[in-house]
């Protein structure tokens, strides 16, 4: 008994021992059903995710215990893990990195599954923020955007002065200060995205300081509310006058007194009454259905059957001249037929002034009429007959199988469109063809060059002269009908002929501004200038592309002038002194990249980026409009100026040359979608798409291109399907140009 007791006392003291070993085992963790859910390993689809510490933990600086201790952990203290490699996790505690042991972590189980995040919807813009409503404004350019531009100018101290709705000199170098201040390409022109950004962004004022404008944008459908200033509401003001509900004169500023009359007036139309001008308002205050102040409410109707309508009385078109400061019967019949042309759009107060003399301008030159501003006879000919065109409209042309009917006035509104009236100064294709007319009939010689010179204005009086026609050096639509019409009678003598222009060797110092755009022997000279003392590499093309810009901004820094781009007169004649600046020799030069099939940027596919277009490539792209498209798949680049962004960005080729390198990779004009890198002025670059099939609006005329193109850029699924299929092959165009490009790192 004393044995077996011996023996039991054994067995319990080992049988305790073995419980006390497995209970100091951790116990397994599950993750099937019914398991303790605090034990159970959560699943994510990537590094890094967010966690706690079981217990106190050593942070160290490498996967060792021997490795620096950084901090001490407190136990349920909340970090990231980044990775897990053996027994170590990396991890972030606050503001410090290291390394823990997993056994005393969290651990969640990283299984990678495709999470189709959800989208950002598609920004909803407003009409003055949609840079699709804009047109690109530079030097030369008139109108009711040039005015509002400059009002906003002025409301931000880069203008001085008043409107005059000019673009010229002035308004140039304000444009470029304004873009200097904000950080744009300082090119003197402003572009759709740039408007869009001056009219509803936080905009730097001449002092520095970040501001949003009160000048309202000049695009259709925008809303005047309180605060609001610029012509649009003296426009709008004046309307209210006329109808009898705003006393007193139009201030330009949209205060009280303008949302008592706008809220009177919507009340008495059928609008909601709030005081916002908005577009329905608007469309129903300049109709001709706009109810006045004084007019009773409208019976309600009866089944009376409703009289014959009796015409409106033929008006009695003016017989005497009509200019500038004329007033009276006459100038109330011309505003009220410039109104229902759509070329005058201010009140008709038989006052011939500013505006009514631009609607007479525009008109004339719509028709093919010397566009003096003056009404006179072959004015009102065609402005009160069948054949007067509303603005913006094209005529039908006539069928070529039908006889041509006897060359009148009125006929002139029809060919207006077909035979645009040029004039000294004037340049572009049509300049061209002109010139080419008269080099073959031998008033001319030389090389048709585009730009309308003395000598090609000489050139056609004497065709003219020769020809029986008025002798004023202008291509009217009568002059350019006899040249191209087969019968045009020869110069008398070949010898006469007056020679074409030729470029000088050099750029002429004060005589002309190069400056984007601009092309021809003077930009060559200047190219070959600037390659000489280093400022640009490759050969000159004679064309003023974004690379010149860039080469000319660097010779100006170097030399302490006015840093915009632009050759002027200083600038020029800086660079034909004796002690021009040449680059110095870390400076790398920009390279000319005109010659065709050449490129000159090769970007490393480590520095592509994949990014979304709402979240990150669109606000680059306001931001940065000219850019390099580069086509990783044969090496050849073009340059870009993007005018536009929406669901993608649209753009322009900047030169024929870029045209030609975008139709060479694609081998002609195909809406098929191939993948690119787009390479920004902040040296950014990024995955994307486009086409070369150029359609819709086109504002570049000399590029070959007759329209624009498209670029796409990374959407999320959801995106792409909401706009449509189109959109949707560009993705997938871009997903695999992705997938080779990370094969090019």
């Amino acid at each position: 008994m004393s044995q077996l007791r011996k023996r039991l006392h054994m067995l319990t003291a080992l049988i305790a021992a073995l419980m006390i070993l497995v209970c100091a085992v951790p116990a397994p963790v599950f993750a099937a059903s019914g398991s303790d859910t605090t034990e159970t390993l959560e699943t994510v689809s990537s590094y890094p995710y967010t966690t706690k510490t079981k217990v106190k933990v050593n942070l160290r600086s490498g996967r060792s215990t021997r490795s620096t201790l950084l901090k001490k952990i407190p136990a349920g203290a909340e970090i990231t893990v980044k990775a897990v490699k053996g027994s170590w996790a990396e991890v972030d505690y606050k503001k410090y990195s290291g390394y823990v042991k997993t056994d005393y972590i969290v651990l969640k189980q990283v299984k990678k599954v495709k999470v189709t995040p959800t989208p950002k919807p598609s920004p909803t813009l407003s009409p003055e923020e949609d840079a699709g409503g804009y047109r690109i404004l530079q030097k030369g350019d008139s109108g009711d955007n040039v005015t509002a531009l400059q009002e906003a100018l002025i409301e931000l101290g880069f203008l001085k002065g008043t409107t005059d709705s000019k673009f010229g000199a002035g308004t140039e170098r304000a444009v470029i200060a304004f873009q200097e201040k904000n950080e744009y390409p300082a090119t003197g022109i402003m572009d759709a995205n740039i408007q869009a950004f001056l009219y509803t962004g936080q905009v730097k004022n001449a002092s520095g300081e970040k501001v949003s404008v009160k000048t309202l944008s000049p695009v259709d459908g925008v809303s005047m509310k309180k605060g609001n200033k610029g012509f649009l509401v003296t426009r709008l003001q004046k309307r209210l006058i006329e109808l009898g509900y705003l006393k007193g004169s139009a201030t330009g500023t949209y205060g009280a007194d303008t949302i008592s009359a706008v809220r009177s007036f919507q009340k008495k139309n059928g609008l909601t009454s709030n005081g916002t001008a908005d577009s329905a308002t608007q469309k129903q205050l300049y109709s001709d259905k706009a109810i006045d102040a004084s007019a009773t409410a409208t019976p309600a109707p009866t089944k009376t059957p409703k009289p014959t309508a009796t015409p409106s009385p033929t008006p009695k078109i003016p017989t005497e001249s009509l200019k500038k400061g004329a007033t009276g019967a006459d100038v109330r019949t011309l505003q009220k037929r410039l109104k229902e042309l759509k070329y005058y759009t201010d009140i008709v107060d038989g006052k011939m002034g500013s505006t009514t003399v631009s609607a007479v301008k525009a008109f004339q030159q719509a028709h093919g009429l010397e566009p003096d501003g003056v009404a006179g006879k072959a004015t009102y000919t065609i402005l009160f007959s069948e054949e007067a065109l509303p603005k913006g409209t094209t005529p039908t042309p006539v069928p070529t199988d039908t006889p041509k009917p006897k060359a009148t006035e009125q006929s002139a509104a029809t060919a207006s469109s077909l035979w645009p009236t040029m004039r000294k100064n004037d340049s572009g294709d049509n300049v061209a063809q002109l010139q080419e007319a008269l080099i073959e009939l031998g008033y001319l010689s030389g090389m048709a060059d585009g730009n309308y010179g003395t000598d090609t204005a000489d050139a056609v009086k004497a065709f003219q002269r020769e020809n029986g026609l008025t002798v004023d050096g202008t291509a009217g639509v009568q002059t350019q009908k006899v040249l191209f019409g087969g019968n045009a009678k020869k110069a008398a003598s070949k010898a006469t002929a007056t020679p074409a222009p030729k470029g000088t060797a050099t750029p002429a110092p004060g005589n002309s501004t190069l400056k984007v755009g601009s092309k021809g022997s003077d930009v060559k000279s200047l190219q070959n200038k600037l390659i000489e003392l280093g400022y640009l590499s490759g050969k000159a093309d004679g064309i003023y592309g974004a690379q010149t810009a860039a080469a000319v901004r660097a010779y100006q820094k170097a030399s302490k002038l006015t840093v915009d781009g632009i050759a002027g007169k200083m600038t020029l004649n800086s660079l034909q002194g004796a002690s021009a600046v040449k680059t110095g020799t870390t400076t790398a030069a920009v390279t000319v990249t005109a010659q065709q099939g050449s490129t000159s940027v090769k970007p490393s596919a480590a520095k592509v980026q994949y990014a979304n277009w709402y979240e990150k490539v669109k606000s680059v792209a306001k931001k940065y409009p000219y850019a390099t498209v580069y086509d990783f798949a044969t090496g050849i680049s073009w340059q870009i100026h993007i005018f536009s962004v929406g669901a993608h960005a649209d753009y322009e080729p900047v030169t024929a040359n870029d045209t030609a390198k975008l139709l060479k990779v694609f081998g002609g004009n195909t809406w098929n979608p191939r993948a690119v890198w787009v390479v920004f002025s902040d040296g950014s670059v990024y995955i994307g798409s486009t086409h070369s099939m150029p359609h819709d609006v086109q504002h570049t005329t000399d590029n070959n291109f007759a329209g624009h193109s498209c670029l796409h850029f990374p959407r999320t699924q959801e995106q792409v399907t909401s706009i449509g299929p189109y959109a949707t092959k560009h993705q997938e165009i871009i997903d695999a140009g992705w997938a080779t490009t990370q094969k090019l790192k």
